[in-house]
């Protein structure tokens, strides 16, 4: 069943019941209902109840009319302007309504006005037309007789009437218009009272262009001719309004089956009461926010920071022009004030958002302009770089981005979606796969759950999403999930990255994120042998090399997870398998990427086992020697050509290799496929990221160049 059920809104329908009055109108209105009673002069008098939209005019008539009704000597009525399309229609329905009341107070007492119906006729010709058929006739009827009838009707019934008209203000300008002259020809009426409520400042604007100057003030001028007792609404205090508000988030929240830690109340209360509280100026903006976050609250529970919802729909209630903008201009509040290149500010930018800032605050009183702006650096901290020069540091983002924050790039469009975008993973999905690692010691049936996250989302933010808490995980949650990813290697992309290095890869991360577990968890006495396992229980050997690469970093002995003699066990681990999958074949094919390492820690470790290992190998076939050359040529990747190639044999790589290679049987062994003639015929050329193509006979060369330079200098 959702969470978002209807019955927890509220309507912002206007109360009727006195109990139910929050802030303090019922006094008030009684005080005008008492008046009405009390009058002794049966000249027509006109109420004007006047308030800003939302304020409550509504209620206080209701109030008014609730109070009438103990008195038999009171009619009322509720005229509804808003029908009727023209002033012609407008004033013959308001007369209709009028004799409509009357007409059941005659038909309910007839022998009290047995004169006035022995001057008129029956009951259904008083008012000239049969009740049952005024939508028909009553355009036929007179207006000034019909209006004449009526004036007598109330005069002799002893009745008084009080006619309520309401949401004037919600007219078109010629509507309102229309309905004063309506009020300015009925109001002559005996023992009636008009009671109208609206906005004054907005109605006066929208009928002053017909008189005098033509503005506002001609306006006010026309309303006091017409009103004869003009009030202002009770201002609803900022203390009730702040409960009534707090009651409605109270409600949407418990609805919302949300906890709220201490801390985060207090960040919402602190925010709301300092930022927001004074833009909170009537009920129905109460009510507008305790709706809004009634439907946002079950939409996004468990997917973004509550808190951060509360108040991103605060600013869009109370600040709706800062809203929009935060929403079409996501850069100026998730993106970087820094340059692109080197240190330093982009000032582009800084005045940029500033000027936008500006331009959003021409309207704000002083006041709220210092208050918007922090509420806006409180959702997007990287605004205090625009505004007070504050950098920060990757642990910050990871923060936000665990904490589910508005101003994460992965969290942002969530808030403004309300839903998680498709591509992107439910929050409360992983955090139900976390349970499920933590109590479950199969890695296979993780490998299912974890695949069918992955198939509705990118490698990219699931690595994202597991790197995010990676400090938060217990030592056999964090065993298990490195199994998972090595079970998933194959899966993850590995080209590309920073430096077509591919350590920002799905691939790459993996790697570092299984350094972090153990890191994590140095204290752990199965470390190391775990490490260990990590050497052969991956199903392809380079993701194992990976992760021994990333075991193996850290320059300083405290950085190091382990000691010298147990990084040559995991060499040496890893090193054997390699044998065993070359199996007929040798590491120079198999592995020539990364020859480098297994041949340098063998050597390191045993070097006669290795010597003979590559004896054997390149007696085989004398062209053995090209491909244990090219094995220590490096692979590059350049913009020029679509796929990688072989780079040159350059003489860094040459002393690495010569360094426990015998260079003279390296270089006789070479001679057994190039001659000497041919092989300085010519001198070698650089390749040069892709300038010029690879050949075995250039690499020979770039060899020569540097086997010659060196025997040269032995000679010296």
């Amino acid at each position: 069943m959702s969470d978002t059920n209807s019955e927890n809104y509220s309507t912002d329908k206007p109360i009727i019941e006195r109990e139910l009055d929050a802030f303090q109108r019922y006094g008030f209105s009684k005080r005008i209902a008492e008046t009405i009673v009390e009058r002794k002069n049966r000249d027509s008098l006109v109420f004007g109840i006047f308030g800003v939209w939302g304020e409550g005019k509504s209620t206080v008539l209701n109030f008014i009319n609730k109070e009438l009704e103990s008195h038999d000597e009171i009619l009322t009525l509720v005229f509804n302007p808003w029908r009727y399309g023209d002033e012609d229609t407008l004033i013959k329905n308001f007369l209709k309504k009028v004799s409509e009341l009357l007409g059941k107070e005659l038909s309910s007492n007839k022998e009290k006005f047995a004169g006035f119906v022995g001057k008129y006729g029956s009951v259904g010709s008083i008012i000239g037309v049969d009740f049952s058929e005024v939508g028909k006739k009553l355009a036929d009827v007179d207006l000034e007789n019909l209006k004449k009838r009526v004036d007598e009707f109330i005069s002799e019934s002893g009745k008084r009437l009080v006619i309520f008209i309401d949401d004037i203000d919600r007219l078109d300008k010629q509507e309102i218009y229309s309905l004063f002259r309506l009020v300015k020809l009925t109001a002559d009426f005996k023992n009636t009272t008009y009671i109208l409520s609206f906005d004054q400042e907005m109605v006066a604007s929208a009928i002053g262009e017909r008189f005098g100057t033509g503005d506002k003030k001609a306006g006010e001028n026309f309303l006091e001719k017409i009103i004869q007792v003009p009030l202002t609404i009770p201002k609803a205090q900022s203390d009730a309004l702040k409960k009534f508000c707090f009651k409605l988030v109270d409600n949407a929240i418990l609805n919302s089956n949300i906890n709220l830690s201490e801390d985060d109340a207090q960040r919402f209360v602190y925010q709301f009461t300092t930022n927001i509280l004074s833009r909170l100026t009537t009920p129905r903006l109460a009510v507008r926010y305790g709706n809004t976050l009634s439907f946002s609250l079950p939409l996004l529970k468990g997917e973004v920071n509550t808190v951060d919802l509360m108040l991103i729909e605060a600013l869009r209630v109370f600040y709706p022009d800062h809203y929009s903008f935060v929403k079409n201009n996501p850069d100026y509040f998730i993106g970087s004030y820094s340059e692109t290149y080197g240190h330093g500010n982009n000032q582009v930018k800084i005045d940029s958002i500033k000027k936008h800032f500006e331009n959003l605050e021409l309207n704000l009183h002083e006041k709220d302009k210092s208050k918007v702006r922090d509420l806006l650096s409180n959702l997007f901290p990287r605004l205090d770089t625009a505004f007070g020069n504050y950098h920060f540091g990757n642990e910050t983002y990871n923060e936000w981005f665990v904490q589910k924050r508005i101003v994460s790039t992965k969290y942002f469009d969530r808030y403004f979606s309300y839903s998680v975008i498709e591509g992107d993973i439910s929050d409360i999905e992983f955090d139900l796969l976390l349970e499920f690692i933590a109590q479950t010691e199969n890695t296979d049936l993780i490998v299912e759950k974890v695949q069918e996250i992955i198939a509705k989302t990118s490698k990219d933010n699931f690595m994202q999403k597991l790197r995010s808490l990676e400090k938060e995980y217990e030592w056999e949650s964090a065993k298990r999930i490195a199994k998972v990813l090595c079970d998933i290697s194959e899966e993850l992309p590995k080209q590309g990255g920073m430096m077509s290095m591919g350590f920002e890869t799905p691939f790459g991360q993996a790697a570092i994120f299984i350094l972090q577990l153990l890191k994590n968890h140095k204290e752990k006495v199965d470390l190391f042998d775990f490490g260990k396992e990590l050497m052969t229980y991956p199903k392809q050997f380079e993701f194992a090399y990976e992760i021994n690469n990333w075991l193996r970093s850290g320059k300083q002995p405290e950085e190091k997870l382990f000691n010298e003699d147990q990084y040559a066990d995991l060499a040496k681990t890893l090193t054997e398998r390699a044998l065993e999958e070359s199996k007929d074949k040798s590491i120079f094919d198999c592995f020539p990427v990364h020859i480098g390492y297994i041949g340098h820690t063998w050597a390191e470790r045993n070097k006669p086992e290795f010597d003979k290992y590559v004896d054997s190998y390149l007696d085989k076939d004398v062209k053995n020697i090209l491909t244990l050359l090219k094995s220590y040529t490096p692979t590059v990747r350049s913009s020029s050509k679509p796929h990688p190639f072989k780079g040159d044999l350059s003489k860094d790589r040459y002393e690495y290799l010569v360094s426990f290679y015998d260079k003279d049987k390296l270089f006789e062994r070479i001679q057994a496929v190039f001659e000497i003639k041919e092989i300085q015929a010519e001198d070698p050329f650089w390749i040069d990221y892709g300038a010029h193509d690879f050949t075995d006979l250039n690499m020979v060369r770039q060899f020569h160049k540097w086997y010659q330079e060196e025997k040269t200098k032995e000679k010296e």
